[in-house]
């Protein structure tokens, strides 16, 4: 077979210089080059220069630290607003339910005055040390609320401490902002939007009291400020049955309701309902209503029966067993 016969469509023939290929010589300029840059990089000077590929490239780190690209990502952090405080988490559950390893836990935060859940979160617990910093959460997060951040320096001996809570996890909107400028712009005009619509959602200092703890403790004057003509707590707020009643209602709102109940009881007394304050008629109210709990709530299967209840429902039960016992002349 001839070479022409080999030159086909299909086959090339590579012409091999002898010389080039002798025994061991190929191996030799290997070791050669790898030598070279291994005594570049032992004896040589630090090497500036990224687009060199020998040479030393040693930081001598802690005092020199290289800048992190704005997409690495260490461990989930929350944000909140420098101007008011309010954070931009809404306790939708997103990245809880994506978390690969589920370690993250949050608690939904509820109007005081009628128990009702709002966009805002009451806790925000994170599990750093199992945490995989896979980014899922912030991906998946519709508020930007929740992002990555670039510190890690976290070891500790103190394993406990590496479950963070909300106020640990908070961060100023500010502060991502120098770390991921590009990021952050991209994404802030709708952040800002739904943060917007969401702070109109939460009454008092809810979703706000964290961030002002953060930044100074401005949210315990603000949550202490007590309501404009609200009664105080101690005389508007009679204990027992009533207390469980009223929990979820505003302050005027009891105060109205124990006058009413006061006059009631002074009017089946015979006193002059008018004439009994508020502060005054509290005990009274206790004496009609708040019924001892060995009298009040019956034991056996009745009690079984209510033991799953709210204490609203209990407490109106007790109420209207309270008044058939009044009217058998118990």
């Amino acid at each position: 077979m001839t070479l022409s016969h080999l030159a086909t469509e299909d086959v090339f023939v590579v012409e091999r210089n002898d010389a080039d290929f002798r025994a061991g010589q190929g191996m030799t300029k290997g070791l050669g080059i790898v030598f070279r840059k291994f005594r570049k990089a032992l004896f040589g000077k630090p090497n500036s220069d990224r687009a060199d590929t020998e040479g030393q490239f040693n930081v001598q780190y802690p005092e020199e630290r290289l800048v992190l690209p704005e997409a690495y990502r260490n461990m989930p952090i929350l944000l909140y607003d420098d101007a008011t405080g309010h954070e931009l988490c809404t306790s939708c559950f997103q990245c809880e339910r994506i978390c690969p390893p589920q370690v993250i836990h949050i608690t939904q935060a509820k109007d005081p005055a009628t128990g009702k859940p709002v966009p805002a979160a009451a806790n925000f617990v994170l599990e750093y040390d199992t945490c995989m910093s896979c980014g899922y959460c912030a991906e998946v997060c519709p508020f930007d609320a929740i992002k990555m951040d670039h510190d890690f320096e976290l070891s500790t001996g103190n394993h406990p401490e590496l479950d963070v809570n909300y106020d640990r996890l908070l961060r100023p909107i500010s502060y991502y902002e120098a770390i991921a400028p590009t990021m952050w712009s991209d994404v802030k005009e709708q952040a800002m939007k739904k943060l917007q619509n969401n702070i109109k959602r939460r009454p008092g200092a809810i979703g706000r009291d964290h961030g002002q703890k953060v930044k100074g403790g401005a949210a315990v004057a603000v949550a202490a400020t007590p309501v404009a003509g609200a009664a105080p707590a101690a005389a508007a707020k009679p204990r027992g049955p009533v207390a469980a009643i009223g929990k979820n209602m505003p302050e005027e709102k009891v105060a109205k309701l124990i006058s009413i109940r006061a006059a009631n009881a002074a009017k089946r007394g015979g006193g002059d309902a008018g004439a009994a304050p508020v502060a005054e008629a509290a005990p009274i109210v206790e004496t009609v209503v708040d019924t001892p709990a060995a009298s009040a709530a019956p034991s056996g299967p009745v009690a079984a029966i209510g033991q799953n209840m709210s204490e609203d429902k209990r407490a109106k039960l007790e109420a209207i067993r309270a008044a058939k016992r009044a009217q058998r002349g118990e």
